[in-house]
């Protein structure tokens, strides 16, 4: 498995680069100063994980569709602290994440495993969208994860009771959780099992 790191602060890519590394997940993290550079290495050897450290109104945030396209399958996740609007275009862009600057270590390293093994994560955009988004589709808008966690939350299970029954973490329990509340709107987890009761069955 091999993960490319993208900023243009070297101290960042560094960090993220040295992050990534430690999960043990890559034989090869690479670091590049530039998109371009990035997107080059990625067509002469195949990548599995795309991380950028990107604003909006970046060149790289402007591209992003493009380069969603230009590594196929690997997921793109974007290392960054946006508003929902922009994290909202980049999620109907193709990009499996938005991860802002300010998370911590954990809560990184678990929201990257998430997105590998097929999850989304965009962090609070529920709570800051003051509209909540429409639920048609559950189904196709969940992961086969998420929509596993969310049967257990109906049937009013904890975090710590959902874990041991998926034989996953606690800190992973939260990110599903998190990212069925971005999907459903909702603003918690009963809401959010309310909402879901009809369309997922």
């Amino acid at each position: 498995m091999r993960a490319i790191v993208v900023s243009r602060y070297p101290v960042c890519l560094d960090g993220v680069i040295r992050l990534v590394a430690e999960m043990g997940a890559f034989e090869n993290v690479d670091g590049y100063g530039s998109l371009d550079e990035a997107l080059v290495s990625a067509s002469q050897k195949p990548v599995n994980l795309l991380i950028i450290d990107s604003a909006a109104g970046d060149p790289e945030f402007e591209q992003l569709k493009q380069t969603v396209a230009a590594v196929a399958v690997a997921p793109v996740v974007l290392f960054a602290m946006l508003d929902p609007v922009d994290v909202q275009w980049a999620r109907d862009n193709g990009v499996k994440g938005c991860i802002p600057k300010t998370a911590p270590r954990d809560l990184l390293t678990a929201a990257l495993k998430l997105i590998l093994a097929g999850g989304l994560y965009f962090s609070d955009i529920a709570e800051q969208v003051a509209k909540p988004r429409p639920t048609p589709g559950l189904r196709s808008r969940l992961s086969t994860r998420q929509l596993e966690v969310l049967r257990l939350i109906e049937i009013g299970q904890t975090n710590k009771e959902i874990a041991q029954a998926l034989g996953i973490s606690v800190a992973t329990v939260k990110l599903h959780v998190q990212a069925i509340l971005n999907v459903t709107g909702a603003r918690n987890r009963t809401e959010a099992a309310l909402r879901a009761r009809g369309q997922i069955r």
